[in-house]
């Protein structure tokens, strides 16, 4: 079959393309015909080398162009090798219509994984991320979008977003979504059975991995001899527990930041890195430490010691992921957790069986969506 993805693809951030990566690879597998849809909602313009947003965004853009212009450059590398995507790319208020006209010999259309279901990150429902756009005839599938939380701020899940979802949900042939736990606010909007799916990149074996990764780190660092912190919202908790680990272990800090981070300790920032990159630095790191789903995947799949610092509106996903694979929740630090005290990142092995008997559920929902 000829299938579509629909997905955060776009987006310069280490989950986004891994787990397209890991959908199309997967479906790539079965034998099918599979394009990432070139879609980019409104989203995407922070991510232009030069933002029309005014004086202090530009100077800023200016201070951290060969940056900004390294990660876009090894972010759509990545994109090159391994999305296969639709030739024509859509964006703007015209992108709905031409994608109902442009795509009309697909069989099959997929949106998910990431957070495209996250009403809050998108700041109300987008069409097309709900298949608004296919065809009767075209089958619709939701595969492991997540919701995030529990409970959308009301300005983006009004009266008419929560009608026009509903419609867009009975059209769906299968449905299914990452974290169940929060997957509520939309259940009631359908008559649809809406189940739990597995996140794409825990549906690939390590080798794949392996096999996408850089063979070599960035310049400078030495296998197993830096702490790598992924740090989505820095704050000063965080800061002061790495500080903490990197003086205990006499081990350099490993960042990914737009703007440095001000550690006490040695540190160096990967700021301009792509997702092969972020593989090999988990992989050679020491241990990982981070606030972030994907890195806190990356770090079971490789085997690495962790920690993941909790937060607010995202502590729900991690501890979904950790109790599914039956991990220990002491991996996941608490939202108020101030970064002092005598706390390690530890391994877990993970039991490969309960892995494949999850992913057995997860394929099996694929196999009877795609009939």
């Amino acid at each position: 079959m000829k299938i579509g993805t629909v997905t955060f693809h776009c987006a310069y951030n280490f989950g986004s393309a891994l787990q397209t990566y890991a959908l199309k690879k997967y479906l790539t597998n079965l034998g099918h015909e599979v394009h990432v849809v070139d879609y980019r909602s409104h989203d995407f313009d922070i991510y232009k080398l030069f933002r029309k947003s005014g004086l202090k965004s530009y100077v800023a853009d200016l201070l951290f162009f060969y940056g900004n212009l390294r990660r876009r450059n090894s972010f759509q590398s990545f994109w090159r090798n391994y999305f296969d995507m639709t030739e024509h790319t859509y964006t703007g208020d015209g992108a709905e219509r031409e994608m109902t006209e442009d795509l009309k010999g697909y069989d099959v259309f997929i949106c998910g994984s990431d957070q495209i279901w996250n009403l809050d990150c998108t700041l109300g429902p987008v069409p097309p991320f709900f298949l608004s756009f296919a065809s009767d005839e075209a089958r619709k599938i939701a595969y492991a979008p997540s919701l995030s939380h529990a409970k959308f701020e009301d300005r983006n899940f009004t009266a008419d977003d929560q009608k026009n979802i509903g419609a867009w949900l009975d059209r769906f042939d299968a449905i299914s979504v990452r974290e169940i736990s929060v997957a509520d606010q939309f259940q009631r909007l359908t008559d649809k059975n809406i189940v739990e799916t597995l996140d794409p990149t825990l549906m690939l074996d390590l080798a794949d991995y392996k096999h996408i990764q850089s063979s070599e780190l960035p310049k400078g660092l030495e296998a197993g001899k830096y702490i790598f912190a992924y740090t989505l919202w820095p704050n000063d908790d965080m800061i002061r527990y790495l500080d903490g680990l990197a003086a205990d272990r006499g081990l350099p800090i490993v960042y990914y930041s737009k703007k440095p981070i001000r550690f006490k300790s040695h540190s160096i920032n990967v700021w301009g890195i792509g997702p092969a990159d972020f593989l090999a630095l988990i992989d050679k790191s020491d241990c990982v430490v981070s606030n972030s789903f994907h890195a806190t995947v990356f770090s079971i799949l490789y085997g690495k010691p962790f920690l993941t610092f909790g937060t607010e509106k995202s502590s729900s996903r991690m501890k979904t992921l950790l109790a599914k694979l039956e991990l220990p929740e002491d991996h996941l630090l608490p939202a108020h957790f101030d970064g002092t005290g005598d706390v390690k990142p530890f391994a877990s092995e993970m039991d490969m069986a309960k892995l494949r008997k999850l992913r057995v559920d997860s394929e099996r929902f694929l196999e009877n969506a795609l009939k």
